[in-house]
């Protein structure tokens, strides 16, 4: 993620504008509904707010980097950041995408390896500390396996050296990733508002934060589409094509069979990496079977969600 997505979706027109995937058409197509699962029977609308992070948080990066008054680069209402004249130390925060960012660059090598680096469980428990110091609530997290456990991905980063005739591996750090959850549902999109991750090395040092966490507030609530709605849209051409398996061939939609809905789940989107949005709108994400005559491939679909026809249930 990067301090300098500046390009804003701004407005709401409450049409959801897909960033990614590949959009297709098939009048004619077969979608079969097969979904195991169902959506919710209706989905807020949020508005996007800046952020600036806890105070305590923030002051402990600035005493973490070493950083002095002159090293402070920018300082205003929408930024502030701190930078090292060799660039081995920066922190940055842009306030109204909730951007922060902290590197801390040592050198390491064969005769300066990384020592201690925090074991899987004390990651975890570094990244928990961080989070709730920089005000984020850890709720606001998503769960693992609808566990009531937060879902922090753990994962370490090894170097191998040859060196004395051998070969050494060293953990250079641990590393911790996540991403928001909404009413329970999945923040999809990194750098828009939803999504961080923490690197710990030498001893435990946090040596790189990337967080992007944006304050919500709540517009509107509206009733969302059922399966016939849906499958009306996917073959009008408001759904696009996402996810599928690696090396396989684009698919020609006009000669696809059929097309099997085999689970559907509300998730939120707030606009592409270098085009974020000023509102979290919900969309259906599909997982599909796809057949076109000579394969059949898993592929996923994302879809509007929200029927402005219907009424809220009550």
């Amino acid at each position: 993620m990067g301090l300098l997505q500046l390009t804003w979706a701004g407005g709401l027109s409450q049409e959801l504008s897909f960033k990614f995937g590949a959009p297709f058409r098939s009048p004619d197509l077969d979608v079969r509904w097969k979904a195991v699962s169902a959506l919710p029977t209706r989905a807020w609308v949020y508005k996007l707010l800046p952020n600036h992070y806890a105070a305590e948080g923030v002051s402990n990066l600035i005493v973490l980097g070493q950083f002095t008054q002159e090293q402070k680069t920018k300082d205003n209402t929408d930024w502030l950041v701190y930078n090292t004249p060799d660039d081995s130390r920066r922190l940055g925060l842009f306030f109204p995408l909730g951007s922060l960012e902290f590197q801390l660059r040592e050198s390491h090598g064969p005769k300066q390896l990384v020592e201690a680096v925090p074991s899987e469980a004390e990651a975890l428990r570094l990244t928990t500390n961080w989070l709730i110091k920089l005000g984020i609530n850890i709720q606001d997290v998503e769960r693992k396996n609808d566990s009531a456990d937060p879902n922090l991905i753990c994962f370490a980063s090894q170097t191998l050296y040859f060196t004395n005739h051998s070969m050494i591996t060293n953990i250079e750090f641990r590393g911790v990733r996540f991403r928001r959850s909404i009413d329970g549902s999945s923040f999809v999109g990194n750098g828009t508002g939803g999504n961080g991750e923490l690197h710990f090395g030498d001893h435990g040092k946090l040596n790189d934060m990337s967080i992007s966490w944006r304050n919500l507030k709540r517009h509107k609530e509206y009733a969302t589409a059922d399966p016939q709605t849906i499958i009306k849209w996917v073959r009008s051409g408001q759904a696009v094509q996402g996810m599928m398996p690696m090396n396989s061939s684009p698919i020609n939609w006009k000669r696809v069979k059929s097309l099997t809905i085999t689970r559907v789940e509300l998730c939120y989107y707030a606009g592409g990496p270098f085009e974020p949005s000023e509102w979290l709108m919900p969309f259906a994400a599909l997982w599909t079977t796809v057949d076109t005559g000579d394969r059949k491939l898993e592929v996923e679909v994302d879809c509007p969600v929200i029927d402005k026809s219907k009424r809220i249930p009550n």
